[in-house]
């Protein structure tokens, strides 16, 4: 026994900061160990505080220095695993340290001697107090099937039973000794009992030597209180000889003739422990351990209503009445009395076994006190025979060692049962066991542990052990190979864990074929319906394609989908890949779930197949596959077919309906149907912590997917805590650590990421990521969605070469390890093209998605709602490229795509409305893009009114609308609504709420009410105020945001000083160059340039240039708008020559990078044209007008306003030609274009006439 864990049930932990600065450690420390041995001394806050929550199994009596106290104890004064608490006042300081009051806390003391005997009070007080029980509803239970329960009674029933079939010999004893020997080396008290021990101990006098208070009492008491097998195992020989007194004295008393016997134990309860036992009256109680009681009620009431320091305890009387003539021999009372070596007049002892089951008869409050009666009862034995029975339903043979075994597994006892399964394996001979039983136990074990390699070890040695018996058995050689599909699966490697599933499902109908039908139920249920009456549709289809998984399937999937997959690689072009294999064969997959859903299911009521269970886990793990391969609708038919069997066999919640609940709600989740999802994990933990009220890692996979869902709904906050919930539980069942933790960290990052958290979030990833690294091969699904997952994350924060380095890696995987993937293929791909259009990278960017889209489009013949992705992405190209009607269809195919394979998904429905209307906005389709804004607000108002940021951002869609529409009252209504909704869910100054304040502002100023305008011109910068303390980076978008919203309004005076306010914070608290630099000092230089103050001007934009030539390896947008600007300072400075060279590179690298980008490009063409015009070169000039004029005729006819004035410009230049009647042409075309969209006082109006009667005169 090794003393990096407590072996007794109590740890007694002495915080003090400033205990080794003085000699008495040491001293104290001994002192301490004679009254409690497990005694630990901190000094930090923050590792005392970790070392407290890492405490599950005992309690805590905790003492702190006075000087450390207030410090600590706010943190773990309401933990459960804490006791009582004590305060050591060294110096007996008055006052000078404040101590919070609290019920656990006992005292503050000031002399040692006076604190030790108040600690030894509070051990023995715990000692007669501590009780473990739980409660068990037999009448619900004995109608269902226990095969999985893990009740703590099943567990004392059959370790009764297994400890008589322990070995008892010699080396067992000493094994004892000198275990307890090196336990308590350091303990010289205990020492001294071991030594007299060793000299003195019979098997006689056993209940001698537990009635004293030693290392024997205490190590067994907190044994069979937490079911630690391990350690009674290693006290075997002593268990034995124990209870082979209790079962001779209690033969005795019921030889005695006495029949009715009462017994009482007072005691002092939690409110919460009384609680429970008025919740589970008339169930059955089982008390982990040893219970003693006496015969007196008289002493039971005085150790109830004995005062005590700990003023929340609740007094108890417990009566327990037993029926001697009646109790089975399982049911062992015994009266003890003659073994106590120190006897009181009122001490009479009666003590019960631990594996007594009583009957909870009746809680209530008499006299002051609560007095809980029970009963002894023999039903503790009928559930046990039950959960053989049912066990052997699933699995034949089983011996009581083997059951208890895979008990201690199904209840999270890993450790244990794998040495119990490996002490059998050692003593096979003796125990005449089943070896390839244990073998496949042991195989289960590693499973539950994370040790596939060790699992699949032991399974292929039960599986050849089965093969080479001269009878096999067919359902256990099917139950390895599935745990082997199981074990490959865990590892990533999908197709050779379909081979397996297959395989076993194969075997499974061949056993199917040859039982007879069987279902559990109560006892004296018949089963007398044969397979002949069955309804064969389903099976016949199942049979049907028994061999399909194996055969066409793998072959569709190797030879059609890897040869489209090759061809991909080889013919991917910039713009478009033409579909192949337009015939290709059937999917035999989607023609099998087709029967499936085509099969009478109803018509299975009418027979109980004893292999349901089998059937229903091998579709649950063909649905598995299909989940992995993105066939979410395929999936969810096998899931929703495999629960309708398993619910159908067991008639009753169960653990194996409770797993596909699981995976059902997985496959919802992923189809963004969250409601379907929750509910299903909710039923889900329903059965799951009614089997595990203890907790266990069901559960917290449950509160992960669960954390998914909130997190998927916006809701982080509660995401956090779920995901923090299933970490805590994760660590304590996997305390050497485990695989499925990483799925909780990965949680908890995407939060910290959703929050912007990005430094806090990367602390997690790292540690997933290294978890993941450490349990898988390198090509394994998770870590591609890992890599995929930050390559996003630096995507967001910018930094995209690094991103598109974490998604290529990604792609690479999948490439090698999962070719025939193409829905997960073509999510990578979608990244890429995320990546590379924020590179501005279009032609390579459309590369990818194109190829994604035609993955899917071959992949989901039928359609499907990953397709959308492809779709958004491709029309965000066609946008920047000007083709709105092209992008407007490609949204549009994205809207029915969603509509038809994911009609619940609302607020993706209303993205694409969205979407759909800002590309009709852009067109100035002005009453077509309200109605699709209108409605995405109402499904998202009536669907998801927790998106609170896309409701406000659809209601400023709607309110910039109405300002186009001149509805300003309106379009005010909308702002209001949208700042309001900004600024009680964003209120860390979202960039949003200055939007929506200048906007306002705005409006105020166009109705001509200047004083609401100047207050809500300055709200912007009162919201930055409230909500950063510090001068922030993140200040200076909503002050550049609101320089904008001044220079178009040509207050450039006011604009230019919050520029330079926004620029001094970037060059305080960015690195020197960065790049958001350059975007502000361009915005100084055009308001400079406004201002006429050329030189400065020209000094801005070259700054902003020489930063941006930097950052960019390629030449692109960002450097031809500051060449363009530059060229347009040097013009006005009259140097034409220098200005059209700055035009010209401008020009070039649009072509280049944005070579669609049709009314930039116009833009520097006329630009071009105005230098030429400077110089009076009028032919060259009229080219460059007309070449802009063309590209707007062509590529902009809806905006007709760019037309005018291209026109205007060259008839101005025709008329410098002296070519009037040509320039009175053009003229009068702007001049019927401006009269149709200004009123006739607006100066492009009055310029035009001036122009016309100049040419004119």
């Amino acid at each position: 026994m090794d003393r990096t864990t407590n072996k007794e049930d109590i740890t007694l932990i002495w915080f003090d900061s400033k205990i080794y600065s003085s000699n008495l450690a040491e001293q104290i420390k001994k002192q301490l160990s004679q009254i409690n041995d497990y005694v630990v001394f901190h000094t930090e806050l923050q590792s005392c505080i970790t070392f407290i929550r890492s405490i599950y199994n005992e309690k805590i009596i905790f003492v702190s220095s006075i000087y450390d106290a207030s410090q600590i104890l706010l943190h773990i004064a309401s933990l459960h695993q804490i006791d009582s608490i004590f305060v050591f006042n060294w110096d007996k300081a008055d006052n000078e340290y404040s101590v919070f009051q609290h019920s656990k806390l006992i005292g503050i003391y000031d002399q040692l001697n006076l604190l030790c005997l108040s600690i030894r009070d509070q051990v023995d007080f715990l000692d007669q107090h501590l009780l473990t029980c739980s409660f068990f509803d037999q009448d619900e239970h004995l109608t269902k099937d226990l095969s999985k329960h893990t009740a703590d009674l099943l567990w004392f029933q059959l370790y009764h039973d297994v400890l008589f079939q322990l070995t008892y010999d010699k080396e067992a004893k000493q094994g004892m000794i000198n275990a307890c020997r090196s336990y308590y080396r350091d303990n010289t008290k205990e020492l001294e009992v071991i030594e007299k021990f060793e000299n003195e101990y019979r098997s006689e006098k056993a209940l001698q030597w537990y009635s004293k208070k030693s290392f024997l009492s205490k190590i067994i008491k907190k044994a069979l209180r937490t079911k630690d097998f391990d350690q009674l195992y290693t006290f075997r020989y002593f268990m034995k000889d124990l209870t082979k007194i209790f079962v001779r004295e209690h033969q005795n008393m019921v030889q005695s003739g006495k029949e009715i016997l009462f017994t009482y134990r007072g005691m002092k309860l939690t409110s919460d422990q009384v609680e429970k036992f008025k919740e589970n009256k008339g169930k059955l109680v089982s008390i982990n351990g040893f219970f003693t009681t006496t015969i007196l009620r008289s002493t039971a009431l005085n150790q109830a209503m004995k005062p005590s320091k700990q003023p929340d305890l609740i007094p108890v009387l417990l009566e327990i009445q037993c029926n001697l003539q009646y109790l089975s021999n399982s049911v062992i009372v015994a009266d003890i009395i003659q073994f106590n070596e120190i006897r009181y007049e009122e001490q009479e002892e009666i003590l019960f076994n631990s594996n007594v089951t009583y009957r909870l008869d009746s809680v209530k409050m008499k006299e002051d006190i609560w007095l809980i009666e029970m009963s002894a009862s023999n039903e503790g034995k009928l559930i046990k025979e039950k959960y053989i029975i049912d066990s052997h339903r699933h699995m034949k043979n089983l011996s009581i060692e083997i059951l208890f075994g895979r008990l201690m597994c199904d209840m999270g006892q890993w450790e244990q049962s794998q040495h119990f399964f490996e002490y059998l394996l050692n003593n096979s001979n003796r125990y005449n066991e089943d070896l390839a039983k244990i073998e496949y136990s042991l195989g289960e074990v590693l499973q539950w542990k994370g040790e596939w390699r060790e699992a699949r070890k032991y399974y292929d040695r039960a599986y050849e052990r089965i093969m080479n018996a001269k009878l096999a058995h067919i359902k256990d050689s099917a139950n390895i190979l599935f745990n082997i599909g199981e074990i490959l699966y865990l590892e990533g490697k999908y197709e050779e864990a379909l081979n397996y599933y297959e395989r076993a499902f194969t075997l499974r109908k061949e056993n199917y074929s040859s039982t007879k039908v069987d279902r559990p139920c109560l006892p004296i249920h018949q089963h007398s319906t044969l397979l002949s009456r069955a309804h064969a549709s389903f099976w016949l289809v199942l049979f049907k394609f028994g061999g399909f998984f194996q055969s066409s399937f793998r072959w569709f999937w190797t030879k059609h989908f890897l040869g489209v997959f090759c061809w991909f690689r080889s013919k991917c072009v910039a713009n478009r890949m033409e579909l192949v294999h337009e015939h290709s064969n059937n999917n035999y997959l989607q023609q099998i779930c087709r029967n499936l859903q085509e099969t009478d299911w109803l018509l299975m009521r009418e027979i109980h197949l004893n292999d349901h269970v089998p059937i229903a886990t091998s579709l649950r793990s063909f649905g598995k596959i299909l989940f992995r391969q993105i066939k979410y609708d395929e999936a969810l038919i096998f899931h929703k077919q495999s629960l309708a069997l398993l619910e159908e066999y067991y008639q009753s919640p169960h653990i194996d309906v409770a797993v596909t609940l699981m995976h059902t709600g997985s496959v919802f989740l992923h189809q963004k149907k969250y409601n379907e999802a929750l509910d299903f994990c909710k039923r889900a933990m329903l059965i799951y912590t009614k089997y595990y009220p203890n907790g266990h890692v069901y559960i917290a996979s449950t509160l992960n997917q669960i954390g998914n869902i909130l997190y998927r709904k916006g809701k982080h906050e509660k995401a956090l805590k779920v995901y923090e919930g299933a970490l805590a539980m994760q660590q304590k069942h996997y305390p050497f650590g485990h695989v499925d933790i990483a799925d909780s960290l990965f949680g908890i990052w995407h939060v910290h990421c959703g929050q912007k958290k990005y430094g806090e979030a990367m602390t997690f990833y790292k540690q997933a990521l290294n978890i993941l690294q450490k349990y898988y091969f390198p090509g394994h699904d998770y870590i591609v969605n890992a890599l995929n997952n930050i390559g996003y994350i630096q995507k967001k924060q910018r930094k995209y070469d690094l991103a598109l380095d974490f998604h290529r890696q990604a792609l690479a995987l999948q490439e090698k390890y999962y070719p025939s993937y193409f829905a997960n293929i073509a999510n990578t791909l979608n990244y890429i093209s995320g990546v590379l259009l924020r590179q501005v990278k279009y032609n390579e960017a459309l590369c990818y998605c194109q190829r994604a889209l035609m993955m899917q489009e071959c992949y989901f013949p039928a359609g499907n709602a990953s397709m959308t992705l492809s779709l958004n992405n491709i029309s965000i190209i066609l946008d920047k490229q000007g083709k709105y009607n092209e992008a407007v269809d490609c949204l549009r195919r994205a809207l029915a795509a969603v509509k038809n394979h994911s009609p619940s998904d609302y607020s993706t429905i209303a993205f694409y409305t969205n979407k759909i209307g800002l590309i009709l906005f852009k067109q100035e389709k002005y009453d077509e893009a309200l109605d699709y804004h209108r409605r995405a607000l109402a499904i998202q108002e009536k669907h998801c009114s927790s998106c609170q940021h896309d409701i406000a951002n659809t209601l400023d869609y709607i309110g910039k609308l109405l300002m186009k529409r001149g509805k300003f009252d309106k379009t005010l209504k909308f702002y209001e609504r949208a700042l309001k909704i900004q600024d009680k869910y964003y209120p860390n100054g979202h960039i949003n709420i200055a939007t929506a304040l200048l906007h306002m502002g705005r409006k105020f100023r166009q109705q001509k009410e200047s004083e609401k305008a100047i207050e809500y011109d300055q709200k912007p910068l009162e919201t930055q105020d409230k909500y950063y303390s510090l001068v922030s980076v993140i200040v200076t978008n909503n002050i550049n945001l609101i320089g904008h919203v001044l220079y178009e309004e040509r207050k450039y005076d006011v604009a230019i000083d919050y520029y330079r306010q926004a620029l001094s914070i970037q060059e305080n608290f960015y690195p020197r160059d960065h790049i958001e630099t350059s975007y502000t000092l361009s915005f100084i230089g055009n308001t400079l340039y406004k201002q006429q103050k050329y030189d400065e001007a020209l000094e801005a934009h070259q700054k902003a240039l020489s930063i941006q030539e930097k950052h960019h390896k390629f030449l692109d947008v960002d450097i031809a708008k500051s060449l363009n600007s530059i060229g347009n300072v040097l013009c006005c400075q009259q140097k034409y020559d220098e200005a059209i060279e700055f035009y010209q590179r401008s020009l070039a690298i649009r072509k280049i990078f944005r070579p669609f980008d049709y009314a930039d490009i116009a833009t520097v063409v006329n630009n071009i044209g105005n230098a030429l015009n400077g110089q009076r070169k009028y032919d060259e000039v009229l080219v460059f007008y007309k070449h802009a004029l063309k590209i707007y005729e062509k590529c902009y006819p809806s905006n007709p306003l760019d037309i005018a004035n291209s026109l205007r410009n060259i008839g101005l230049t025709l008329r410098q030609q002296e070519k009037d009647e040509e320039a009175l042409d053009f003229c009068q075309r702007a001049m019927t274009i401006y009269e149709q969209y200004y009123p006739s006082a607006d100066e492009n109006v009055a310029n035009c006439l001036g122009t016309i009667g100049y040419i004119l005169s």
